[in-house]
């Protein structure tokens, strides 16, 4: 019989931390550069002095000193929170995505888990993507150094669109593709959206979400419908923000024409399935059918590790 401490850590546990400091706008306020190796445990934050800061701004993610990062997407989209979305009622959970706001002043909380295993270094940064709002941050970074890189060199990376800069705008006949992934081995985690802004009623919802994974040519993984994709039915059945289990989140607090029909959703495939792993390239879809009668713009982030 294992030991039921086994999954506790041996690793010493560290923080860097940034206690009320002011983020100009466009601008990059690093909040962790680590020599490694070894592995982020998880990120908390709390975003104040407005929607800009709190939604628009993005997190970073460099590794090795590259340029570019690896983890580049706007707190709204990550955390499911545009156009009052999501949370708005209070705060939700997921097993790895804890997030708080505040409706009347957009101030936002929130902890992400999903280990960011490193190599050389990993830098986490936080980018104020506003022209017009000043931010005020804090956060704190727990990791742990190991004599080797554990993970064979696997990293937390991110594709999807940013509702600022990147946002899509689709017809209700046009697909949407998600995430195209090449090399391998990997495992996607994390899908969180928020679609809906502009549509005239809510039959986006009856969009299919398929991943092909390896190459394959009739996709093994297609679902039911986008609410089923997040663990919800019947168009919420009338219900604003609430969490579908442990693994997804709903936000759906109706905010005022056009965009009545907006819903934020967030979906943590780590702890429902364990990921969905791909050996060479994963393919991801939103689909349509003809019970979708609206088109609508939509921003998302997907999370893998390869």
């Amino acid at each position: 019989m294992s030991s039921p401490l086994a999954s506790l850590s041996s690793d010493k546990l560290r923080m860097v931390k940034v206690e009320n400091v002011t983020v100009a706008t466009r601008t990059e306020r690093t909040l962790a550069d680590l020599t490694g190796p070894g592995s982020v445990k998880s990120l908390w934050m709390a975003l104040g002095g407005g929607n800009g800061p709190a939604l628009d701004a993005r997190l970073r993610v460099y590794y090795d000193g590259a340029a570019t990062p690896a983890v580049d997407i706007d707190m709204g989209t990550l955390l499911a929170t545009h156009f009052g979305a999501g949370s708005v009622a209070g705060s939700h959970t997921l097993a790895h995505v804890h997030v708080e706001i505040n409706s009347n002043n957009v101030n936002t909380g929130f902890l992400v888990t999903f280990p960011m295993p490193f190599g050389a270094r990993i830098r986490l940064a936080y980018y104020n993507a506003s022209t017009t709002q000043p931010a005020t941050i804090y956060s704190m970074v727990a990791y742990a150094l190991t004599p080797t890189d554990r993970a064979n060199g696997t990293r937390l990376r991110q594709q999807g669109a940013r509702w600022l800069d990147q946002r899509v705008a689709r017809t209700a006949s046009q697909t949407t593709t998600l995430a195209t992934i090449t090399g391998g081995p990997g495992w996607i985690v994390y899908h969180s959206q928020v679609c809906g802004v502009g549509a005239t009623n809510l039959s986006w919802l009856e969009r299919n979400v398929q991943i092909a994974v390896d190459g394959e040519a009739t996709p093994s993984i297609v679902s039911t419908g986008t609410e089923d994709w997040f663990d919800s039915a019947w168009y919420f059945n009338g219900w604003k923000d609430f969490e579908a289990g442990v693994h997804s989140y709903i936000g759906t607090d109706q905010p005022a024409a056009p965009n009545q029909y907006v819903a934020g959703m967030a979906t943590d495939f780590m702890s429902k399935w364990g990921g969905v792993p791909f050996t060479t390239s994963a393919t991801m879809t939103a689909l349509t059918e003809p019970a979708c009668t609206t088109g609508d713009s939509l921003c998302w982030c997907i999370l893998y590790y390869q």
